[in-house]
């Protein structure tokens, strides 16, 4: 299964924090953030015949966002990116990705995505539960991993979900 995290671009300083928006520069930094994990993918493929394909096109395809605007606009241009016309499932809204969320509970949803078959998993939400999901995952501790960068995107590959058990496959 590939779980991929990314948190969202660059957002205006605002009040309430739900409703800060994308800036120019965060628009533009998610869409050079996409364009370089899609041109991984595709040289990734080449030569691997159980490679995953075109991003979004699987049936068992998923991208779950956080209901923050920021994490909101950065879904839909990535959407964009993707084809959204040709997504084989749309974006979903998840409490469980909120700023503050537990990353506990996002480590269950994986899980229980996972049981339901689901190959490619989206995370598009903020610091800090991206940076602490991505230490969980990937070395079972808290803290680990230098915090992620707006619109860094992180690809995970995982054969079982718990504390230590994804490989970081891709970093930008």
């Amino acid at each position: 299964m590939l779980v991929v995290l990314m948190r969202h671009g660059d957002a205006a300083f605002s009040v309430p924090d739900a409703t800060r928006e994308l800036t120019s520069r965060g628009k533009e930094e998610v869409l050079n953030a996409f364009l370089t994990y899609r041109d991984f993918r595709h040289r990734s493929i080449l030569g691997n015949k159980n490679a995953i394909g075109d991003i979004g096109r699987s049936a068992s395809f998923r991208l779950l966002v956080s209901p923050f605007l920021r994490a909101q606009q950065t879904a839909e241009l990535i959407t964009k990116g993707m084809g959204a016309d040709r997504l084989r499932s749309p974006a979903a809204t998840s409490s469980f990705l909120e700023p503050e969320a537990d990353p506990n509970d996002v480590v269950a949803l994986i899980e229980k995505a996972q049981t339901q078959g689901v190959t490619e998993l989206w995370l598009v939400a903020h610091n800090p539960l991206l940076s602490t999901l991505l230490s969980l995952l990937a070395d079972g501790e808290y803290r680990s991993q230098p915090p992620l960068a707006t619109a860094e995107i992180v690809e995970l590959e995982v054969e079982w979900v718990g504390l230590g058990c994804a490989t970081v496959g891709f970093r930008a």
